[in-house]
């Protein structure tokens, strides 16, 4: 297993941050349904080509959370109330700034897809809002991962599995509306952290049996389905039975192909920003495109992606030296009478302590 000296950071997981971060921005360039994003048609190869990385996209961006978490995991008292102030420092801040940024520039700017309602800003922080639902529903998640970590439930391979398995039961078989501070997300981001944290934790257990050879089938026959249930009516069950089946052996395999890219690593270190602020990109890039009448979805697209990226990269570098603004707009801990880090060099994993740097979410 590859790692850097100094973060001693495993430079395969931090290239399947940087995958994980371009196909969940490119996602949301193309967009979920024909009124989101470019608004493609629902009958196109690009909403084929969404579609077929549907089930793959968010369960990795949240197993990388789980994996990452437990190069850290919260002990048990008193670190517990640090680990959590840390959590709402990380999260809660840039949901409460970002989010209301982005209502009030997604309300006044022109060649938005949805205009907002003033009056309505406040409902953004009980209920799920553009992309930051995840920012939500992973505060509820690391409460739930507290209690289970202080009644030793994830200490062993066992019991891990137990929880994973009672939570993606819960996922698949009882989805519901009920959608407060997005706790109807909580299931499965509780299913795909648990398993990012069981791969980390118990990695000889799993690797060394025969776990590769299984999620090999898994992911050709569930895959394979998945892309013959294209454009056809859908049923919730089978949705999630498949986004597990698909999310998880796809994690698992990626995980253990251990493949590195140095690109890839360095734009991973800045992937909490970009998850962030690339919705601000993608739309400056797709009001750009139509000003200048380009249709062509191919240069849509990459332009999309690459301003998706890009501009969220540059902010960090630039704001991301300011302490205030770090911490306001990225949710990096605040320090007084020490030297100010660059966002860069601040690359560091967001289940870690704050004080550690950016991360995945």
């Amino acid at each position: 297993m590859l790692n850097t000296g100094k973060a001693n950071k495993n430079l395969a997981i931090e290239t399947l941050r940087g995958v994980a971060i371009i196909l969940m921005v490119s996602g949301h360039v193309i967009g979920a349904k024909a009124t989101d994003g470019l608004k493609v048609a629902d009958n196109s190869s690009w909403r084929f080509f969404y579609y077929a990385f549907e089930y793959i996209r968010m369960p990795l961006f949240t197993v990388m959370s789980g994996y990452i978490y437990a190069y850290k995991p919260v002990y048990k008292f008193p670190s517990n109330g640090k680990f959590i102030l840390g959590k709402i420092n990380r999260l809660l801040i840039p949901l409460i700034v970002v989010s209301t940024l982005f209502y009030l520039i997604q309300h006044f700017s022109p060649g938005t897809n949805a205009k907002t309602n003033l009056a309505d800003i406040r409902f953004i922080y009980l209920y799920p809002y553009a992309h930051f639902w995840f920012l939500q529903g992973m505060l509820i998640v690391f409460l739930i991962i507290v209690i289970l970590e202080n009644f030793n439930l994830l200490k062993s391979f066992k019991y891990a599995m137990l929880c994973l398995v009672i939570s993606a039961l819960i996922y698949i078989l009882l989805p519901y509306k009920f959608n407060n501070f997005s706790i109807n997300k909580v299931p499965f981001l509780l299913t795909f952290f648990t398993l990012g944290l069981i791969l980390k934790r118990f990695y000889d257990t799993v690797f060394k049996t025969g776990t590769v050879y299984v999620a090999v089938v898994i992911f050709i026959c569930c895959y394979t389905y998945q892309l013959y249930l294209f454009n056809i009516a859908d049923n919730v069950r089978i949705n999630s039975l498949l986004a597990f089946l698909v999310g998880s052996s796809a994690c698992i395999l990626l995980i253990r192909l251990n493949w590195t890219n140095k690109k890839l690593i360095w734009l991973g270190g800045f992937s909490y920003g970009i998850y962030l602020f690339h919705i601000l990109g993608a739309v400056a890039s797709r009001v750009i495109m139509n000003k200048l009448h380009i249709n062509n979805m191919v240069i849509q697209v990459s332009c999309g992606v690459a301003a998706g990226v890009l501009f969220p990269v540059a902010l960090q570098l630039v704001l991301g030296r300011f302490k205030l603004l770090s911490t306001l707009l990225f949710g990096e801990k605040l320090k007084f009478g020490k030297p100010v880090i660059s966002a860069k060099e601040n690359d560091k994993l967001i289940h870690q302590e704050p004080s550690s740097g950016s991360a995945v979410v």
